[in-house]
């Protein structure tokens, strides 16, 4: 016996359940003559007679009763197995694994588990610093998603979801007052490395030195804490992240022409760009961040 189409066996339950050329083609939103073909194509494939006329309209034959049974379960198992399966984050046990900036943690690591923990209460969340393995194991699917500035340079195989837009800012302690500018930028810079980001280029430097402004970098430091400390001591200056605003530090916007406008981003393996858990988890970050600003 050739294959049989399945699109044949729907029409087929359903005018058995109709007894009606008519009912069944409304339903399907076909003619009847369409029903009736398909089902001549279907007694073909099968080599049965499935109808008989009567007075009170088509009625199957036995052959017929005896195969719907297992034509409907068929089909019903097949819906079941192409049905996008229901994901709830509450009843979810599996792991959930996070990789982030330093700074990111520093501000809004608790906030991110306890929102993670509320809507992932039976999860194993493990909260990481973003590292220079970290692009290589979200491809290979050991992190579930990390969040980062926007990245052109990024590998295709990872999917980048927008969660909110930032900018550079220049940062100084509140003991130096309100300065200008151009007066922040006389002080000593302290630079701080961010692996995926500017461990290879230094992005705003080079964009400053193209409009022929050379800033003195004096230190560089791959903490947040550490660059907050000697901050704080009113000696020098340093370009943040806007979304990394401190109490005890003034921050500074840049002149329009000098903006270096970013987005900060989830990073996720293409594959998973739609998995629900990923997306759920995707939310969760985005409002905290949100939120924190």
């Amino acid at each position: 016996m050739e294959s049989v189409d399945l699109n044949l066996l729907r029409t087929f339950v359903l005018l058995c359940q109709s007894n009606s050329l008519k009912r069944a083609g409304m339903k399907l939103g076909i003619s009847e003559s369409a029903v009736s073909k398909q089902m001549a194509k279907l007694r073909e494939q099968l080599g049965h007679p499935l109808f008989e006329r009567t007075t009170e309209g088509l009625r199957p034959t036995h052959y017929s009763k005896s195969i719907l049974p297992k034509i409907e379960q068929a089909l019903s198992l097949m819906h079941s197995a192409t049905s996008p399966v229901t994901f709830d984050p509450a009843t979810y046990e599996g792991p959930i694994t996070l990789a982030f900036f330093a700074s990111t943690l520093e501000f809004s690591g608790l906030s991110l588990f306890k929102e993670l923990s509320k809507t992932f209460p039976k999860a194993q969340i493990e909260l990481k610093t973003w590292t220079s393995d970290t692009e290589q194991k979200l491809e290979e699917g050991d992190i579930t998603l990390g969040v980062h500035f926007l990245n052109e340079d990024r590998s295709t195989n990872i999917f980048q979801k927008r969660i909110m837009a930032d900018q550079l800012v220049i940062a100084v302690s509140k003991s130096l007052g309100p300065l200008t500018w151009e007066e922040a930028l006389q002080l000593p810079f302290i630079k701080i490395r961010s692996q995926g980001w500017n461990e290879d280029r230094y992005r705003y430097l080079e964009m400053l030195r193209s409009n022929g402004i050379n800033p003195n970098i004096s230190i560089t430091v791959d903490n947040f804490s550490v660059a907050r400390q000697i901050l704080e001591q009113g000696e020098h200056a340093c370009v943040l992240s806007d979304s990394w605003k401190d109490a005890s530090l003034n921050t500074i916007e840049p002149p329009k022409a000098l903006r270096i406008d970013l987005n900060l981003v989830s990073c996720m393996r293409l594959v998973d760009r739609q998995s629900p858990l990923n997306l759920a988890v995707h939310d969760v970050v985005k409002r905290v961040m949100l939120e924190s600003r």
